[in-house]
This record gives C-alpha cells, sequence and structure tokens, in this order.
C-alpha cells in the first residue's frame, strides 16, 4: 500500500450557491464536511508529537470527538444517503463506497479503542504508535461521492433527502460533540454552515459546550467561529502549491 502524503490535502469546494440551490448545496455541504474530518486528521498528526503528558487527557477527548463525527458521517451515508443514491443509479451502484468505509473502519476503530484505553489509563499515549495506528485507517481515506445530484434528482427529492438525513444527524449527533464543526471548519475556504440547526442549539454548542470540554478544544485548526487559526495556513498553502 502507498502511504499518503500529510498534510492530506483538502477537497475543492464546488462551485454555487448552497443557499439559493439544493443541489449546490448538497456538493458543497459534502465537501466542508469531508474537509472537517481531514483537517481533524491533520490537527491531530499535528500535535501528537508535542503532547505533553498532562495534555493528554484532552488531546485524546479531542480525538474521541473525531472518532464520533466519523462514525456518525458514516452512518448518514451509508443509512440514508447511500440508499438513496442507489434507488437512482441501481442497486449495488454505492457497494464501492461502502466498501472503502468496509476497509477503512475496523483499522479506525482500533485506534478508537486505544484512544478510549488511554482515558481509562489502561494504555499509555506514545506518540509514534498512536499516529502510526491512525495513519493505517486514515490513509486509506479518499472521496466517497461524485458529483451525481444535479444529474439524477429533482428538487423534491433533494427535499425529501434532506429531511431524512436532518432526522439521522437528530438521532446520531451530540451538541457536546457538535464543536469539531467549528474548530476544524474553515468559513474562508468553504463558506456552508449549518444554518438549519437552531440558534440556541448553536450558541449552546459554541459557548456552552465548548466552555465545559475546556481545552479539548484547543486542537483543532480553527477559532470557535471557524477561522482558521495562523499557524496551520502554510499547511494548506504548500499543500495547494
Amino acid at each position: 500500500m502507498t502511504t499518503a502524503s500529510y498534510p492530506y490535502p483538502l477537497i475543492p469546494t464546488p462551485p454555487g450557491d448552497w443557499q439559493k440551490s439544493l443541489h449546490e448545496m448538497h456538493a458543497i455541504r459534502m465537501a466542508a464536511l469531508h474537509n472537517i474530518i481531514i483537517r481533524s486528521f491533520n490537527a491531530i498528526i499535528y500535535h501528537a508529537p508535542n503532547v505533553t503528558e498532562n495534555c493528554v487527557p484532552s488531546f485524546i477527548k479531542f480525538c474521541r470527538a473525531v472518532a464520533d463525527v466519523v462514525h456518525e458521517h458514516h452512518q448518514t451515508e451509508e443509512e440514508v444517503m447511500f440508499p438513496a443514491f442507489e434507488e437512482k443509479l441501481g442497486k449495488g451502484a454505492m457497494e464501492a463506497n461502502v466498501n472503502q468505509h468496509h476497509d477503512f473502519m475496523p483499522q479506525f476503530d482500533e485506534w478508537n479503542e486505544h484512544c478510549k484505553k488511554i482515558l481509562a489509563k489502561e494504555e499509555t499515549y506514545e506518540h509514534t504508535k498512536f499516529v502510526n495506528m491512525l495513519r493505517k485507517s486514515t490513509d486509506l481515506l479518499s472521496a466517497h461521492l461524485a458529483s451525481i445530484l444535479k444529474e439524477h434528482f429533482t428538487d423534491d427529492e433533494l427535499r425529501d433527502l434532506e429531511v431524512r438525513i436532518g432526522k439521522k444527524i437528530q438521532e446520531c449527533m451530540s451538541v457536546w460533540i457538535m464543536p469539531i464543526l467549528f474548530v476544524s471548519g474553515d468559513l474562508s475556504y468553504n463558506s456552508w454552515f449549518p444554518d438549519e440547526v437552531p440558534t440556541p442549539v448553536l450558541f449552546f454548542a459554541r459557548h456552552v459546550a465548548m466552555r465545559i470540554g475546556g481545552d479539548m478544544w484547543k486542537w483543532g485548526q480553527s477559532d470557535k467561529y471557524s477561522q482558521l487559526k495562523d499557524e496551520f495556513k502554510p499547511m494548506y498553502t504548500v499543500a495547494a502549491s
């Protein structure tokens, strides 16, 4: 297996206006969500060698939040989005995407279990082992979905899909891990933001959940307003050049 380069490159933001077109919103949101996960992985690998013993608990809590987001995202894809695509494209059309998940998740879950055991003080944090375990899974990560929405879905069908996606996210997504949308997002790169989430929930996530979570959110690449921190800007400038 060829080792993927680090930092992992971001997915380009598709053209269009996500606030005016459902088709464009789906493509732009998909890229934004994948990039939130990619930035999270990049942040973990970046910080891992320099985490001091006192900071290990907060760092691992951040890693666990990232793992929860990955599981929620993949669950939504496999249980809601992929079946909707197969209704249009035919049974088995998304099999390759599901197989990618199956290739990726077992090793990712091993790393996640390692995180749990570190928090429980059943295993110790050693950054080389930690990063190697993570990269066994994240190096396999690739883009899952092509731009098939506009070609196969009407506006009414997309509205129905939005309802199903929203319901699934409400079932899976905890407000306590929602800050990952802020600290791993970058509104200057992709302006999508979950404005369908009620304002009081966003306020709670940004100003209450983040405060209660304490230092765990400092490991993200952006601040609580999704503005990329200066120390990470060269990472993506170099990657894009």
